[in-house]
């Protein structure tokens, strides 16, 4: 039996004439297939900057540069689709850890996006920072030295059955510190084993989601996935208060 290591989700299919509106009480996930036929591969070579146009001649296989530019046309696509832009309207900047954001900040959208085994997580969320990551339940790490290296105490204890480390939740955890570097920009550059992201002493009901204070005082929400039986996530967003969470898995232009 498959313990439940994250929150469902109730996926919608969505097409452009049915494309959601996203408010401010709300946190969208969407969870795509990075697959481009020859014509969408053509107008996704044409958004790519100068800079994503060398990632992309640097992808190791054609699979792999397949995955970054499927990845940058749904994301640029998304973007024009919350603000009522087109995707070459669509301008990007980087802060110094080379996290995104829309050039334009007025347009009130925050965003984040990761990848795994060929498929991709997007968040979205309004005026609040987020971060997302995702991991396949197969992938092979040496679990134990990621553990015992970046791991809270409290942490420690939950990954630790009976003298035996749990896979399952060892991912969970740390997609949890990816996605809370990537929410603030950070990346994997703080103590992750200084910052708890699990309580032990929650009930089973609500031990996928922490609620938690950085230590600058900027409140933040987490809220650990269940993607099928073969992939977890985690999002992580400002601020406590709980917002709607909607999932989409399908997106035809």
């Amino acid at each position: 039996m498959i313990e439940k290591f994250g929150l469902p989700l109730n996926w919608t299919d969505v097409n452009a004439e049915s494309f959601p509106e996203l408010s401010d009480k709300q946190l969208h996930i969407w969870w795509l297939p990075l697959r481009l036929d020859s014509s969408q591969s053509k107008i996704a070579l044409s958004l790519l900057s100068d800079i994503q146009r060398d990632k992309y001649h640097r992808r190791a296989s054609a699979a792999l540069k397949q995955h970054y530019l499927a990845g940058r046309y749904y994301l640029l696509n998304l973007l024009a689709a919350y603000t009522d832009k087109t995707p070459n309207e669509i301008l990007l900047s980087y802060s110094r850890l080379n996290k995104p954001s829309l050039s334009d900040a007025s347009l009130g959208v925050e965003f984040n996006f990761t990848d795994t085994d060929g498929y991709g997580a997007f968040a979205f969320s309004k005026s609040r920072q987020v971060g997302i990551d995702i991991e396949c339940l197969q992938r092979t790490a040496n679990f134990k030295a990621i553990a015992e290296r970046r791991f809270t105490e409290q942490e420690l204890a939950y990954v630790y059955q009976d003298g035996k480390l749990n896979r399952q939740r060892c991912l969970g955890i740390w997609t949890r510190k990816e996605a809370f570097g990537k929410a603030t920009g950070m990346g994997i550059n703080f103590k992750m084993n200084q910052r708890n992201l699990y309580d032990t002493a929650v009930s089973d009901d609500h031990q996928h989601e922490y609620r938690f204070q950085d230590d600058e005082g900027t409140h933040w929400r987490c809220l650990q996935l269940q993607f099928g039986n073969q992939f977890i996530s985690s999002v992580v967003h400002e601020q406590h208060q709980e917002l709607e969470l909607k999932a989409f898995k399908s997106f035809e232009l």
